[in-house]
């Protein structure tokens, strides 16, 4: 039934069985208008689901491709004990990094655990997306078996519909679960009005990433091939509200927005990084430390911003209650500090200057001093040629040369300019494989610093001194000078970038 060789590159696979019965009867959800399914019709959804599993085991041996799996049922899959087994014969393939489901946590979490672990489950690898509904259970209850997934090691996410009137039992949940887990809010379908300013707000408060529940995201089939969404009869998707197609015909999308989490989380959206490599499972992994470039990242110069914005500041805010924040900019400090405004006090410490200087808080600076250079010689020509010095102390860290002061020059008598005003300045040797500088290009400016400096080199200081793992780093930039730090750094995302840069970006994030 399921011939899912004609797919390739599919990292995050969806199932949807032919089950279409849920054991709750919340007033806001169709599955609880659907009668409860038969014993035939458990039979039926059970056969389905092992072919799935079989016909995905063989896919994935064959291509040999690192994926997750998920189980999204119309209705309550894990009340029944061939859902766990399924789970656990999928979590045994090398090549299955993750397997999942969508629950509302109603089963006997030590039975089905012991069902999963009989069957060679890994714990490790099962991620659980648990939805509240107040209606049926109390805040205590759900907290209770979250605790026990805790007990059994397993990952989850928690969450609710976003009915405003339980806003209280809501509230009353995200303070009994544990800090570190993400409580999520769908956007209610069946609203039929605008939430207001105070609704928007209260939801944001507990759910950070609430925005794009509401943000409208304009449907791409082309940047959606990485899914594939999987029914009982075969029919195959790219996403669960996405239009059916064939192998042999033309792969398209009804849709106008992606209006869900399970289509937008498809799309790759800088604000779910730190969910990658698998957003549909909707459990982030916030890293150590977040360093950001400034210019084309978090101010958007191309629309004439000269300062953090309130919407992005919050957004920082938000970030820095998971992850301690840093700086990685060719900005001199003072420069860059003025320009992220209301954010400034959640960073602590970056680095400056194109990596010339390192700074964190209550620490002493690191200076990378440019060698072979004379201040006085440097300060005497600065106007003849047109550069600006950085100085700490006695020490240069940092020449930066315009290409205003290079007037209407080609590039290539441009960049003979620069070089040869580097080589007056002994700050290049004639033998081009024996450098005493960097010479970078960032934002029509020549930046010259030491050969040990770099943002590459600052941001790997920090962390040396303050004991993050690289595994544990994140790094958001937008230049061809940030491509260095993007590749040695698994969770990364270019911002607003040039072609070049947003393939390494891309490259980096999928590991």
């Amino acid at each position: 039934m399921y011939n899912l060789t004609l797919y390739d590159n599919i990292r995050q696979w969806y199932y949807r069985g032919s089950l279409k019965s849920c054991n709750y009867s919340c007033s806001y959800c169709p599955f609880s208008k659907r009668k409860k399914s038969s014993a035939k019709e458990l039979v039926k959804d059970e056969a389905n689901l092992t072919d799935f599993v079989s016909a995905i085991l063989k896919k994935t041996s064959t291509d040999m491709k690192n994926c997750a799996v998920q189980i999204v049922p119309y209705g309550e899959a894990l009340i029944h004990k061939y859902y766990w087994k399924a789970l656990a014969s999928l979590s045994k393939s090398p090549y299955i990094e993750a397997v999942g489901a969508q629950t509302n946590l109603s089963f006997d979490i030590d039975k089905m655990s012991g069902i999963y672990i009989n069957n060679g489950g890994i714990l490790s690898k099962l991620k659980l997306w648990c939805s509240f509904h107040p209606q049926m259970v109390s805040t205590g209850q759900f907290a209770s078996q979250c605790k026990k997934l805790s007990k059994y090691g397993i990952e989850y996410c928690a969450g609710a519909a976003g009915v405003f009137s339980d806003i209280g039992y809501i509230k009353e949940l995200r303070n009994l679960l544990p800090g570190g887990v993400y409580f999520f809010i769908n956007k209610l379908d069946g609203l039929k009005r605008n939430y207001t300013a105070d609704e928007i707000e209260a939801f944001t408060e507990i759910d950070e990433y609430f925005e794009l529940e509401l943000r409208h995201h304009k449907a791409d089939i082309n940047r959606c091939i990485g899914s594939l969404f999987v029914e009982a009869d075969g029919t195959v998707r790219r996403c669960n509200i996405c239009k059916p197609f064939k192998a042999d015909s033309g792969r398209s999308c009804i849709r106008k927005e992606c209006s869900c989490y399970l289509s937008y989380c498809n799309q790759s959206l800088p604000e779910l990084v730190f969910f990658n490599p698998y957003p549909s499972l909707r459990i982030p992994h916030y890293p150590e430390a977040v360093f950001f470039d400034i210019d084309g990242t978090l101010v958007n110069t191309k629309t004439g911003q000269d300062t953090v914005t309130d919407k992005t500041a919050r957004w920082l805010k938000r970030l820095s209650m998971h992850s301690r924040l840093y700086l990685a900019t060719s900005l001199p400090y003072s420069h860059a500090m003025k320009k992220t405004g209301k954010a400034g006090e959640l960073f602590l410490g970056g680095v400056f200057a194109s990596g010339g200087i390192c700074k964190i808080k209550d620490r002493p600076d690191k200076i990378f001093p440019l060698e072979y250079t004379k201040l006085a010689h440097l300060k005497e020509n600065a106007t003849k040629y047109g550069y600006s010095v950085y100085v700490y102390g006695e020490n240069i860290y940092k020449i930066t040369l315009s290409f205003a002061h290079c007037g209407k020059m080609p590039p290539d008598g441009r960049d003979r300019y620069i070089k040869s005003v580097a080589y007056k300045l002994g700050l290049l040797y004639k033998d081009k494989t024996n450098n005493s500088a960097n010479i970078t290009i960032e934002d029509a400016c020549i930046q010259i610093t030491s050969i040990f400096a770099g943002k590459k080199e600052g941001i790997a200081y920090i962390c040396n001194q303050m004991g993050y793992r690289a595994e544990k780093i994140a790094v958001f930039g937008n230049s061809a000078s940030d491509i260095p730090v993007l590749r040695e750094y698994r969770f990364s995302v270019a911002i607003n970038a040039d072609e070049k840069t947003e393939q390494t970006a891309k490259y980096v994030i999928n590991g």
